[in-house]
């Protein structure tokens, strides 16, 4: 078994020459480890009971290799991804159930009856090109990572949906040292954290008409404290807001739009409402980019409102602004700032850099209940 600790971020096919030819790329730190096709097929029963339970079961053609591989939900938290996972080399294209007992394979799947029942539910086809990150971060300590981009498709019957991810695998370091690579290359080009996986993508496009992002509420017990609690609320929209722009692009859904502009306005509160204890950037770059964000979309999204005060849904006129503000979401996230506000986000969750600028006071208030 293998614990994973990586960043996925997504981006446009159409910048992806724009990436590989950063100075990163070419520096001294990062080494070219070539490309290779992998093919892959996802397994579930009808009724999707592994998805249910929590696991993803794929067997991977790789070269002349053929891979089973068993993957559990793990945890994302502030774009870091942590899961387990199980590989086992096969001789033939086929499930090997035996396997799966040495793994974190749900007893209740564990009978003949449901394994009679798991079969093909989808594809995920890719050219992965590889690098490996062998640095240092600022204080000297070793920086190690695997760097993948993924670009291909995700195809289920007549449906394809496209796979364009760069994946950054932490092999030895600080984790928040990573988001720290990832936002340098955020700043040249638009990447976006997502925690969309391809496993998700798939299923996604069995009903996608019916795909849509959840938000869950949050509570907390009387004697948390103050900064976890404004951690797991930022953790928490951190999670939706860009993932909303994603959903946007896949189902081109315009209440995605306004979801990801309120999530963000969330964001903006969580900030004012916890200032007493969570002291601005010195630089102001998250706050900057925050309101620069939600300007933009509140702008874009004004056609919504003007037409339900006009009562002209249905017009002509209605059509045309939609249509107008459609465009104009999708410039602007084809711009870096989005994605680099969310990864500069997650570093701070991750590093937790405001309790640098703690004095006594707000050292104290940070730990009291709320």
């Amino acid at each position: 078994m293998a614990t994973e600790i990586e960043l996925k971020l997504t981006l446009s096919p159409h910048h992806v020459e724009s990436l590989i030819s950063q100075p990163l790329f070419r520096s001294n730190v990062v080494k070219a480890l070539g490309s290779q096709e992998l093919k892959n097929t996802y397994f579930d029963t009808p009724d999707q009971l592994l998805t249910q339970h929590k696991v993803a079961l794929r067997i991977r053609e790789k070269g002349d290799q053929l891979i089973q591989t068993l993957k559990s939900s793990g945890i994302s938290e502030a774009g870091l991804h942590t899961r387990n996972e199980w590989e086992w080399l096969l001789k033939k294209p086929e499930l090997d159930y035996e396997l799966l007992q040495k793994a974190e394979w749900p007893s209740a799947l564990n009978t003949a009856e449901i394994q009679s029942q798991i079969t093909h539910v989808f594809s995920t086809d890719f050219t992965r090109t590889l690098w490996i990150l062998d640095s240092t971060d600022y204080f000297g300590n070793p920086l190690k990572a695997e760097i993948a981009l993924d670009q291909g498709s995700v195809s289920f019957d007549d449906k394809e949906d496209q796979i364009c991810e760069l994946e950054l695998e932490l092999l030895e370091g600080d984790p928040s040292e990573l988001i720290k690579f990832a936002s340098d290359l955020a700043k040249r080009v638009p990447l976006f954290i997502s925690d969309v996986s391809k496993a998700e993508r798939g299923y996604r496009l069995h009903n996608p008409e019916e795909y849509q992002v959840k938000r869950h509420s949050l509570s907390f017990p009387k004697e948390a404290a103050k900064e976890d609690i404004f951690c797991h609320l930022l953790m928490n929209e951190l999670g939706l807001w860009p993932r909303f722009f994603e959903a946007w692009r896949f189902n081109r859904n315009w209440e995605n739009i306004t979801e990801a502009l309120e999530s963000l306005r969330n964001t903006d509160a969580l900030f004012e409402s916890f200032g007493e204890i969570i002291p601005v950037e010195p630089d102001g770059a998250i706050s900057q980019l925050l309101i620069k964000l939600i300007r933009q979309l509140r702008d874009i999204d004004s056609w919504r409102r003007t037409a339900e005060l006009t009562g002209r849904k249905g017009s002509v006129w209605h059509s045309e602004q939609a249509e107008r503000a459609a465009a104009r979401i999708d410039v602007l996230l084809q711009t870096a700032e989005p994605g680099l506000l969310a990864l500069l986000l997650s570093k701070e969750l991750v590093s937790r850099s405001w309790r640098s600028r703690w004095n006594e006071q707000q050292e104290k208030l940070a730990q009291e209940p709320l």
